[in-house]
């Protein structure tokens, strides 16, 4: 690496994968070289030194993008935020990046790309490991959808048919038609099933939960025939 540090660091793990967070915390102990103080999420000194980059999962790294989320930690009240995580999503990189996190890598890197996302976010500096630039550099060069364009591939992605998206967004059907289509030559799908499939691989919706069918009791299935013929 030929990235120096300007400055001591102290970096915390928060992972809720206690095996995860063991082994970053190990190799980082070993190998981060001067200039790196590694310390654990369960630390029992609240009162120690400020933390300058905190190393999150997704959900964590979002969370305390939120400078309110740290008020109960004077430690992290500078701290600059490291997600490293599995996800690999345009819409959710661009949430986290918008939410406030400063580095964003992908779990499967290697320890030296770590260790310089850690001095280039502790020294003020973004970092995005290759896949993720090239995901956000995919992003701007495509076309964006409208923010009403969201709103009808949100619906599309759930199922909804035209009519539906319609009343539920009070505009007309034709209307919807041309958000469709619209959408369509945006995400370079030819069909509805298509769009929704890369709208949610891209992490542009969330993925549609399919309902659960509700199964009643053999003897409550009983008792309804014998109504409906009493």
């Amino acid at each position: 690496m030929n990235y120096s540090p300007t400055r001591q660091l102290n970096v915390l793990v928060r992972h809720p994968d206690p095996i995860v967070r063991a082994g970053l915390i190990a190799a980082l102990h070993q190998h981060a070289g001067p200039g790196i103080s590694v310390h654990d999420v369960d630390d029992p000194s609240p009162m120690g030194p400020p933390i300058d980059v905190v190393i999150a999962d997704y959900d964590n790294a979002i969370r305390l993008a939120d400078p309110d989320s740290r008020k109960a930690d004077r430690r992290l009240a500078a701290a600059r935020i490291l997600a490293l995580t599995a996800n690999d999503r345009e819409g959710d990189i661009r949430r986290a990046i918008q939410a406030g996190v400063h580095g964003y890598l992908l779990l499967g890197g290697t320890l030296d790309e770590l260790i310089e996302g850690i001095r280039k976010v502790g020294n003020g500096a973004r970092c995005l490991c290759p896949i993720v630039a090239e995901r956000i550099a995919e992003s701007l060069a495509g076309e964006t959808l409208t923010l009403r364009e969201s709103e009808v591939l949100r619906l599309v992605a759930a199922g909804q048919p035209n009519k539906a998206i319609a009343r539920q967004l009070a505009i007309e059907l034709g209307t919807v038609k041309s958000h469709v289509r619209a959408i369509m030559t945006k995400l370079g799908a030819i069909s509805r099933t298509q769009a929704a499939s890369i709208a949610v691989s891209r992490g542009l919706v969330a993925e549609a939960r399919p309902v659960q069918p509700v199964f009643m009791p053999q003897r409550l299935h009983a008792a309804q025939a014998s109504a409906q013929f009493a």
